[in-house]
């Protein structure tokens, strides 16, 4: 309860801060954790992803994604006291045909998120022109769920958590011809995951997507946001959708390597706004 309220509290002041703000705070805040967990953790993920980088090139890279990092907490802020219109603000729209094509087929779609740019703001936009759920893992602890699932579901619908009973809604919703948001990039457990490259190194992917389209004929399509910043630190948005090249014969394993190899694709666009500080390939393969 007490955390749950400081949370909360936090959250409120810092959405007090404009965007430009918000990016000039997270800058400084990434100086701050320069030595943490997070900045190892990102650190290594990009030796790993980008070995033709010099030093000096991963640690201002380093430095980036550590303030894209920091600036997800006031992005949540934004999401739990803004307004739609103020969320919505200077967003930009890439590839509405996709997706407006895979939902006129009238049998579900699977939205991929990658933790990519604000991936938060995807819900709030799409909430606004449709009926939407989304899967999410929930936080740790305990007393910040419900703060952060309520800024979720806003204006994004409905979230389900990971588990049982979440996977059994997402079927109802795609069988429906619903649609449905899911993090693709996450690390499942191993039953639930093949190894698949992914900046050329083998990574355990989620066969999720493959076994949701298998029981539904739900089209994919891969969602991106990927902020736009100014030389100001002021900024808006660029939501992409385009179609990964997912054959309808495909295996677990092609579907997983198609789908990180968009993702892909679109980290390659704006590296500094990826999630590195995420242990991505945290389950080696044997």
């Amino acid at each position: 309860m007490v955390l749950s309220l400081v949370f909360r509290g936090v959250m409120r002041v810092s959405s007090w801060l404009n965007r430009r703000q918000a990016y000039h705070l997270a800058g400084w805040l990434a100086g701050v954790l320069s030595k943490s967990e997070s900045a190892k953790t990102t650190a290594t993920n990009l030796q790993v992803c980008f070995p033709h980088f010099d030093e000096a090139q991963r640690n201002a890279l380093t430095r980036q994604s550590l303030q894209h990092m920091v600036l997800l907490f006031f992005e949540l802020a934004q999401l739990r006291f803004w307004s739609r219109e103020a969320l919505l603000a200077d967003v930009r729209i890439e590839g509405q045909q996709v997706l407006e094509a895979a939902l006129a087929r009238d049998k579900g779609v699977l939205l991929l998120v990658p933790h990519l740019g604000n991936w938060e703001l995807m819900c709030v936009y799409l909430g606004h022109y449709y009926s939407v759920s989304a899967l999410y893992d929930p936080p740790k602890q305990d007393g910040l769920e419900q703060e952060i699932k309520q800024a979720r579901e806003r204006f994004s619908g409905q979230m389900f958590a990971i588990g049982v009973g979440g996977m059994r809604s997402v079927l109802k919703e795609l069988k429906r011809g619903g649609l449905v948001a899911i993090l693709p990039d996450q690390v499942p457990e191993r039953d639930g995951g093949v190894y698949a490259d992914f900046f050329g190194q083998p990574a355990l992917t989620m066969t999720l997507p493959h076994q949701l389209k298998a029981k539904t004929d739900a089209a994919l399509v891969l969602g991106s946001v990927r902020r736009e910043v100014e030389a100001d630190g002021s900024y808006g948005y660029t939501l992409k959708f385009t179609e990964p090249a997912v054959a309808v014969d495909s295996t677990p394993e092609q579907t997983a390597r198609t789908i990180n190899q968009a993702i892909e694709e679109e980290i390659r666009l704006a590296p500094a706004q990826y999630q590195w500080e995420y242990k991505r390939f945290k389950r080696r393969s044997e």
